[in-house]
């Protein structure tokens, strides 16, 4: 196993702790830091179990550099009950009913909520799982709309929990999505779905690919500024407070 030993800690960061997770890595051949600004964890790699403590000072000696990825703005926000968030671009807020059971629902009747059933400590898991089962719907219809509009057929479609992208396509045509998509607007849903399908022809990012997606009438510019600035934040929601 290239991994084989894990040293938990903590790393003071101004006034707050963070989780330190030292790991060796016998395929490394330097120290590496990384910070994961979701949850909070800081990781740092050492090639051997002889060097974790110079891993664990390397973190301690860049702690500016540390505080500096870390920005509030895109700490992990787990489901919570009376939390607002965004379905389908429009905000919704959560209500627990403890007592009721059944599947999670929508409930437009006075504001946007979502309904919870169950206790509030499986609340996170409950909507999760829920965003995932209406991502999958969503992404689905969306792809064969554009996959018919370019005549051409797909693989199967797998919606994950990814860090960064928001979707992929492979060389047997399947296709991949973040379940984090189904919190945005429509339209950036539309752009995601028409990208990936348009790689069913070119799997680059070639002028004729670019032509292939506009030419199934989204806006391609709008959806990728949108991204780049609100994307950041949906990795945020559902993600557990790191414990440390």
């Amino acid at each position: 196993m290239p991994v084989n030993h894990i040293t938990r800690t903590e790393i003071n960061i101004g006034a707050r702790a963070a989780p330190l997770i030292a790991r060796v890595n016998r395929r490394a051949k330097r120290l590496i830091l990384k910070v994961d600004p979701v949850t909070g964890e800081i990781h740092v790699t050492a090639p051997s179990k002889s060097a974790l403590p110079q891993a664990i000072n390397f973190a301690h000696e860049r702690v500016e550099w540390i505080a500096s990825q870390l920005q509030d703005q895109l700490r992990a926000r787990p489901f919570v009950p009376g939390m607002t968030i965004p379905f389908a671009g429009v905000d919704h807020i959560i209500i627990n009913d403890e007592n009721r059971r059944g599947a999670v629902r929508l409930d437009h009747d006075f504001i946007p909520a979502i309904r919870v059933g169950g206790r509030p400590e499986h609340l996170n898991r409950r909507v999760a799982d829920w965003l995932k089962r209406q991502a999958r719907i969503r992404l689905t219809e969306r792809a064969d709309y554009y996959c018919e509009q370019l005549g051409r057929k797909r693989g199967r479609i797998q919606i994950r929990d990814t860090k960064t992208r928001w979707g992929s396509c492979s060389s047997d045509g399947s296709l991949s999505f973040s379940w984090r998509l189904i919190l945005a607007p429509p339209e950036i849903i539309d752009y995601v779905a028409a990208h990936e399908c348009a790689h069913l022809i070119h799997l680059n990012h070639s002028p004729a690919f670019w032509r292939i997606v506009k030419s199934l009438g989204v806006d391609c510019r709008a959806a990728a500024d949108w991204l780049n600035k609100e994307g950041p934040t949906l990795f945020t929601y559902g993600v557990p407070c790191s414990t440390g």
